[in-house]
């Protein structure tokens, strides 16, 4: 998905808020094997997992990057199958195809970026966008939607790190009264985003960052937003990363208003387990998150500690593929109540 902290989505900490680990962790060195590899312990549970490595060379960064680029572009027809797949009728499926060509024509003549995305208009700035959004109704309509208790319907969402408006434009496509807060902190898109959800009707654009301390500067690559993070080397760029100046709050009900969600969507580029931390005390049903791969700099078992703590007991009612390359897996967890 999207690759997007929302809207979902000050000054200071952000550089170094996401490398650390939670308030509760130790980190041990040398007495969990002989190779004196970096433990985590949570003192409540008495569990060791192993610690993920946060650093990165920028040689490694910028191989692993393009091992990413090629892999995406081998996979178009991935996408293709997202199309087919998704509960559309087959002349919207068909109609895309030639909106996309034509929005591309419009690029190459450095025209507006637009395109027919869903009966409405939607602006990009990245020009993969008219590629990406093809997987988006399979993931909404099946993989979220389609995996909820039967009968359900959201009716209040949470989105953290809602870049263009992808999910929020998809989500009320599907389920047309749902009322969506979305969160997105880079000024340079949010624009593109209230245009994207410009008429929908209970949709909310709050121009902040979600973090527990202040933050104020957001790493992205230009011309590809989807890739941008509060932590500077989780941006999936070739060439360094330029920072934008952002804003943040730590309590989301804040601004919004609202205590209890129905469905909360993350997908902030590494930075999920602090944003996980500023939902503390709200009520949440279920919970979409893009969680990151082992080159984050949480490991899995702390989230997924942190989740339980927060809102209790949850099954995974969804997870999509991943192995040791992938750079995250969305994963559904549905909580109890």
């Amino acid at each position: 998905m999207a690759q997007p902290n929302d809207p979902s989505t000050s000054v200071a900490s952000g550089r170094a808020s996401g490398s650390s680990a939670a308030s509760r962790a130790t980190v041990r060195t040398g007495d969990a094997s002989s190779s004196g590899a970096s433990v985590l312990e949570d003192p409540g549970a008495g569990i060791l997992v192993p610690a993920q490595t946060a650093s990165r060379s920028s040689h490694e960064r910028i191989r692993e990057t393009r091992y990413r680029r090629h892999a995406t572009n081998l996979r178009l027809w991935s996408r293709n199958r997202d199309w087919w797949q998704a509960d559309l009728p087959v002349g919207t499926r068909l109609r895309y195809y030639g909106d996309m060509a034509a929005s591309y024509v419009r690029v190459a003549r450095g025209q507006r970026r637009g395109i027919r995305y869903l009966d409405r208009t939607f602006m990009f700035d990245d020009v993969a966008a008219p590629l990406n959004l093809q997987a988006y109704p399979r993931a909404v309509g099946r993989d979220v939607l389609g995996n909820l208790r039967p009968g359900s319907t959201p009716r209040s969402v949470l989105d953290v790190g809602g870049n263009l408006g992808q999910f929020a434009v998809t989500l009320r496509h599907f389920a047309p009264h749902a009322q969506i807060d979305v969160f997105e902190p880079n000024s340079a898109v949010v624009p593109l985003l209230e245009q994207n959800t410009a008429g929908l009707e209970g949709v909310r654009v709050w121009p902040y960052a979600l973090s527990p301390r202040p933050v104020d500067e957001l790493y992205v690559e230009p011309g590809r937003s989807a890739s941008g993070s509060l932590l500077a080397d989780q941006v999936d760029a070739i060439a360094a990363p330029r920072s934008v100046a952002v804003r943040s709050v730590s309590d989301p009900s804040s601004v919004t208003g609202h205590q209890e969600y129905d469905l909360v969507r993350i997908d902030v580029a590494g930075y999920e387990l602090e944003v996980l931390k500023c939902l503390g005390g709200m009520t949440v049903h279920y919970l979409y998150l893009e969680m990151s791969g082992l080159r984050g700099v949480y490991p899995h078992s702390e989230l997924l500690m942190l989740v339980r703590r927060q809102f209790g007991d949850f099954r995974i009612v969804f997870q999509g593929p991943c192995d040791r390359r992938s750079v995250n897996h969305p994963v559904l967890l549905e909580f109890a109540g």
